[in-house]
């Protein structure tokens, strides 16, 4: 039954029935007796009911087919050694490969990532950046080509290869066996909130010692190189603030002399003078006023002075005689009325007062010359007019050339006043463009003080930052654990590799033992041949071993039995060396069975 597919496969089915047939003829033709019409009537007969038995008992086998235990089990009995040899040799090729690949080991040292010790609403750090992108650029730091390189000459990583290797290919198996991992954890439960709290750096290296060194130069350089970059920044920062802040006391330094130029060549027209040019316009104006005032007292004074003086020329003088009192009497007599009149409505600080007074003082002084010159020219008997003396002529003569000098003065002053009146009126016009140019220089001036202020206290904080890092307050790497000589190799993993081979070598062995068995077309059993046939056998003679094969299979079995010695062997020399050592195995199973009580000697 178990031949019976691959027969089927390649056609042998038909032709054994033609040979069946065939024989099935030769047997009646040979029966003494026996008509050959008949003969061949009860062939075709046998025959036919052949053919339908042949049909039926496929029919049935179709139907009754399964899995044949013992044919399985003959199969594997005969095709032991097409299972055992492939078995074998790939077990044996593995175990060699595993035993022949040279370990590599890893030393890992540990640097943990600290936080700011001192908090940050008092002492902001120089160096935000976060921790991940920070170990990625100080990676990129250390592992430089010329880091690389003194690391291999240092510690003679590749002693071979050193002198035969490109540098790009030392370089680049120097970055294949280091390995930093990066230890995160997730503060607030979203992709942003993953921080990087600790960090490994490991070398892989046939050597242990030479692992661990180089591991330990690696975890060195990190260290140092976060120290550097951040007191760098932090002071790199500190400088940049301090040479920005010097720009900008320059700056402010420059505007403030140049506001104090521009105030000093505008120093007339200035803002803040507007008001007080508008009083002095003011005032001057009033002067002006004043002035003109006077001038037309003096004009009508000197007018009547010029009658009195024609009067008292043509010897009319009775109504101005020596006892009677004259003009420029009588006008400081009037004026004093009036200024007794205004104390009573005005102070003595307005300008109606002040002017009054200064009148009555000109022309009380301008009396006392007059009286003083009359007095002198009585005393001399010059007469001034005519070769009669006339006392009341030389008064008012003195009194006309005193008003005509009163009235020059006043016509100056009122020139000066008016020239100063267009004067002030040029700088109050000049005034707004002025102010415009100064409040140019005071935007700039605000401005720059404004960013000189701000950049100020921010290099005040820089220099905390840098003095943070240099005091080694800030965010740090402390080294958690320092790389330690390995003992045992990460690379290869022998047991993995000899599991994979003999489960390899297994299936190796049963395809390879499938296939001959598949390919193998004779019938060994009687049931085979009734399969084949579709009637059962008449007798069934057994196989008669020979002496020499039962030499033959003693030597098989003794092959065997070596073979298993040597496969027990080689598995207790890979567990001893590749798993436990025996002895340790036997103390552990020793202890076990004690413990179960099964050891009772």
């Amino acid at each position: 039954m178990g031949y019976q597919p691959f027969l089927n496969s390649f056609g042998l089915k038909r032709s054994l029935v033609c040979v069946k047939q065939l024989i099935c003829q030769m047997s009646y033709d040979t029966i003494p007796g026996v008509d050959r019409q008949e003969s061949a009537l009860k062939f075709e007969h046998a025959m036919d009911s052949s053919t339908r038995m042949s049909h039926e008992y496929t029919l049935q086998e179709e139907e009754t087919s399964s899995l044949d235990i013992g044919y399985i089990l003959s199969a594997a009995k005969r095709r032991f050694l097409f299972f055992l040899i492939p078995f074998i040799l790939i077990l044996c090729a593995s175990i060699a490969v595993a035993m022949l690949m040279k370990p590599v080991y890893q030393s890992i040292g540990t640097i943990l990532v600290e936080t700011q010790q001192i908090p940050t609403e008092f002492v902001q750090a120089a160096v935000t950046a976060d921790a991940n992108q920070r170990i990625t650029i100080i990676k990129q730091r250390v592992m430089t080509r010329r880091n690389l390189l003194e690391i291999i000459d240092k510690f003679d990583v590749f002693p071979s290869g050193r002198s035969t290797l490109p540098v790009s290919r030392l370089v680049a198996k120097m970055h294949n066996q280091i390995s930093i991992d990066v230890i995160t954890a997730n503060s607030s439960g979203g992709r942003r909130g993953i921080q990087a709290i600790a960090f490994t750096v490991g070398f892989e290296h046939q050597n242990p010692v030479i692992a661990t060194k180089v591991a330990n130069e690696l975890v060195t350089l990190f260290l140092d190189e976060n120290v550097r970059t951040r007191t760098a920044s932090a002071a790199e920062t500190t400088a940049f603030l301090e040479n920005e802040t010097q720009k900008l006391r320059d700056q402010v330094n420059e505007l403030e002399i140049q506001i104090v130029a521009y105030k000093q060549q505008n120093r007339d027209a200035l803002p803040e003078h507007l008001n007080l040019r508008f009083k002095m316009l003011e005032r001057a104006e009033e002067e002006i006023r004043q002035y003109t005032r006077d001038i037309r007292s003096l004009d009508e004074e000197k007018r009547y002075l010029q009658i009195e003086l024609t009067s008292a020329r043509a010897g009319r003088t009775s109504a101005n005689g020596a006892g009677s009192q004259t003009e420029l009497q009588e006008n400081i007599s009037d004026l004093k009325k009036a200024l007794l009149d205004n104390s009573t409505k005005l102070t003595d600080s307005h300008p109606d007062m002040k002017a009054l007074r200064k009148r009555i003082d000109a022309l009380e002084l301008q009396q006392q010359e007059e009286d003083a010159l009359a007095q002198k020219a009585f005393a001399e008997n010059k007469p001034i007019v005519g070769s009669t003396y006339n006392p009341i002529v030389e008064k008012i003569q003195i009194r006309m050339s005193t008003v005509e000098q009163q009235v020059s003065d006043a016509k100056q002053q009122v020139a000066i006043a008016k020239k100063r009146v267009t004067e002030i009126e040029a700088v109050i016009i000049e005034i707004p463009q002025v102010e415009r140019g100064l409040s140019v220089l005071n935007r700039q001036y605000s401005d720059a003080l404004e960013k000189f202020n701000v950049l100020e206290s921010k290099q005040a904080k820089a220099q905390l930052s840098q003095n943070l890092e240099e005091e080694n307050k800030a965010e740090r790497f402390i080294l958690l654990e320092p790389p330690i000589v390995p003992t045992v190799p990460i690379r290869p993993d022998r047991a993995r590799i000899m599991g994979i081979g003999g489960a390899l070598a297994i299936a190796m062995g049963i395809g390879i033992a499938f296939l001959v068995e598949f390919m193998d077309r004779r019938i060994r059993t009687a049931s085979e041949l009734e399969v084949l046939l579709k009637h059962p056998p008449i007798v069934s003679i057994p196989y008669i071993q020979t002496q020499s094969e039962t030499g033959k299979r003693r030597y098989k079995l003794l092959f065997i039995l070596l073979i298993a010695i040597v496969v027990g062997v080689v598995a207790a020399i890979g567990i001893h060396f590749l798993y436990q050592p025996l002895d340790l195995l036997f103390y552990k199973a020793w202890v076990a069975l004690d413990k179960i009580r099964l050891l009772s000697f």
